[in-house]
């Protein structure tokens, strides 16, 4: 059965990455939640999607050159940027599984220390677009799921169109899932890794003939910012 990931939670009905959107997202029915996450100058994990702040205010200053405490200052639509330990109690609480995305190297001994403070290590997939991220994780840890993220871009078109060059490249990188762009050019290749029993999650996926496409191709599960909508066409 394919499961509802929330894209940084209930992110259509609520705002993206906020405590808010991922309890409205368990609200719907979402099995896991998906929220990116990056470091802030005082080595805190702040979830939040962008490098930059200048989409939530007039400024635009470097995530990495912010304090935890001003990145609270910001006002996303309402609501204020949580620590990934705030995200990972929520979580556990509610019974709902994360997909951490890491948005850059470097983080990889904070992430599992906070995963593992909050005894989530069984219900996080970590995944990223930056192989180096995974790379440290897995130097860390050598069993928690990791997924490597994809766009159409970055990669030899051998990957995206060859299913065992697709294969190999998960397993050069220690990875149990494949997380591509729902609207790959290269998409013929879902099937055949859905058939090798990769954990292939798909993303953002909005449209409800889109949903459909994938629940037919069994995917694992799908990524979206409306996880009622998936829900009630699963």
């Amino acid at each position: 059965m394919t499961i509802v990931i929330a894209h940084r939670g209930a992110s259509a009905y609520a705002p993206e990455n906020t405590l808010k959107a991922f309890d409205l997202a368990a609200d719907m029915g979402a099995d896991m939640c998906e929220l990116d996450v990056g470091l802030t100058a005082d080595g805190k994990l702040a979830v939040f999607h962008d490098d930059t702040t200048g989409r939530w205010e007039s400024q635009d200053r470097p995530i990495g050159q912010l304090t935890m405490a001003q990145m609270q200052q910001l006002d996303i639509r309402g609501e204020r940027v949580p620590e990934l330990s705030a995200v990972l109690d929520l979580a556990r609480a509610r019974g709902m599984r994360l997909n951490v995305e890491l948005k850059h190297a470097g983080m990889a001994a904070k992430v599992l220390a906070a995963i593992n403070d909050a005894q989530m290590h069984d219900a996080v997939i970590i995944s990223s677009f930056y192989p180096q991220a995974l790379i440290e994780i897995r130097q860390h840890d050598p069993v928690i799921q990791m997924g490597l993220l994809m766009y159409n871009q970055g990669w030899e078109p051998s990957v995206y169109t060859d299913a065992t060059a697709m294969r190999a490249t998960l397993a050069q990188f220690a990875c149990q899932a494949w997380h591509p762009y729902f609207n790959l050019d290269q998409i013929d290749v879902v099937a055949p890794l859905v058939q090798a029993e990769y954990a292939v999650n798909v993303w953002t996926v909005n449209d409800d003939a889109d949903m459909q496409r994938f629940i037919d191709l069994k995917v694992h599960g799908i990524i979206t910012d409306m996880p009622d909508v998936l829900r009630r066409r699963l």
